[in-house]
């Protein structure tokens, strides 16, 4: 079972990280980038302007999909997953070539499917497990999220994120009850944390595309009876309609 409080260490550790190289990086280039912010720039080939550059605000929306295949870690329940939302980000720090964004993501629909674990009895003196599948439904908000891009003036941006958040199930989450074991289930409310990275594609009408991977857990934080934890190899797709 994995423990969300070592999760929880590792996604602060990676915060850390990235907010001192951000720092760093924005403290060496500073000076040219207050420049080059009140400047034309040729963005691969198409020209944008300082005002384009100079935006802060960023509404998107988005949808995710995990499906049920080996995780990059083990020891968690499998599970298929699936979640659509809406994000605000706001750029708070930025340099020449890199931007320092904070992000908040309203969910209203997200689906997991996986295998529960009751135990029954199989004859008088053997036990044993049914494992059928059942589908949860949640909505969520994820309040604490850093998105670093690099190549700011560029069309094409890599970048790395991390984000931590809640969903709200509308059943316990596992539910591995039967009459042996009634007190085996989790809860409905559950823990996110998330980290990973991909590529924005930016347009010439100011907006922007971005495709992703990210390593996302879902945990109770060992607040129920049960805490396997679910941990996916979520990919996702976005689109930034609006900038200013």
């Amino acid at each position: 079972m994995r423990n969300f409080f070592a999760d929880f260490r590792r996604v602060i550790i990676f915060l850390t990280i990235t907010a001192v190289f951000s720092m760093t990086a924005l403290a060496q280039n500073f000076n040219d980038g207050q420049k080059n912010n009140s400047a034309v720039e040729d963005v691969s080939g198409a020209k944008q302007t300082a005002n384009a550059l100079n935006d802060k605000n960023e509404f998107s929306v988005w949808g995710a999909f995990a499906p049920d295949i080996p995780r990059l870690f083990s020891g968690s329940r499998p599970s298929t997953f699936g979640e659509f939302g809406f994000q605000y980000a706001r750029r708070i720090a930025s340099s020449r070539n890199v931007a320092l964004k904070y992000t908040i993501d309203a969910i209203p629909l997200a689906v997991i499917n996986y295998r529960q674990e009751r135990l029954i009895r199989l004859s008088p003196t053997a036990f044993g497990y049914e494992r059928p599948r059942t589908t949860a439904y949640a909505a969520g908000l994820t309040p604490v999220g850093f998105q670093l891009n690099f190549l700011r003036q560029r069309k094409i941006q890599p970048f790395v994120t991390a984000n931590a958040g809640l969903l709200i199930f509308n059943k316990s989450l596992p539910d591995d009850r039967s009459a042996l074991r009634p007190e085996q289930r989790g809860r409905q409310f559950n823990y996110t944390l998330a980290g990973g990275g991909g590529v924005e594609f930016l347009t010439d009408a100011n907006k922007s595309y971005t495709v992703g991977f990210k390593f996302h857990h879902i945990s109770n934080a060992s607040t129920g009876n049960i805490n396997p934890g679910f941990d996916q190899n979520l990919f996702y797709f976005g689109y930034t309609f609006k900038k200013f």
